[in-house]
C-alpha cells in the first residue's frame, strides 16, 4: 500500500486504532482476509481498517481475539460484502458502514 492510500485510511479512521486509540505502530487490517496471495479485489476501502499492530497480530494468531474481532466487524467472512457489514469504532462508541470511497456513514439504531 502506498503512502497516499494509507493516509486516506488514517484520515477516515481518525488517525488511530479503532479499538484502543493508539496512534503509533498502526497497520491495515483486511476485514475479509486475502489469504496467501489472495485476490487483490479485497484491497478496497470498505474491507480495510486501521488497527494497532498489537491487535492486528492478536486477531490473526489467537482464536478468542478473532472471535472478538468478528463481533466488532473487524473481521468478516469472505462471503460477506464489507460495505454492508458495520464496523465498531470503539474509540467513538459508534457503528459505521464503510464505503469504497474512503467514507463512512454512522449506523443508526433500529427503532
Amino acid at each position: 500500500m502506498n503512502s497516499k492510500t494509507w493516509s486516506k485510511y488514517l484520515r477516515r479512521d481518525g488517525g488511530s486504532c479503532l479499538h484502543c486509540g493508539e496512534t503509533e505502530r498502526l497497520s491495515p487490517q483486511h476485514r475479509a482476509g486475502r489469504g496467501m496471495g489472495g485476490s487483490k479485489l479485497l484491497d478496497r476501502p470498505s474491507n480495510i481498517i486501521v488497527l494497532c499492530s498489537t491487535l492486528n497480530s492478536q486477531i490473526e494468531s489467537d482464536a478468542e481475539m478473532a472471535d472478538y474481532a468478528r463481533v466488532n466487524g473487524w473481521k468478516i467472512s469472505r462471503q460477506d460484502d464489507p460495505e454492508f457489514m458495520p464496523v465498531w469504532y470503539a474509540t467513538e462508541g459508534r457503528w459505521y458502514y464503510l464505503d469504497d470511497f474512503f467514507g463512512r456513514e454512522v449506523q443508526l439504531p433500529e427503532r
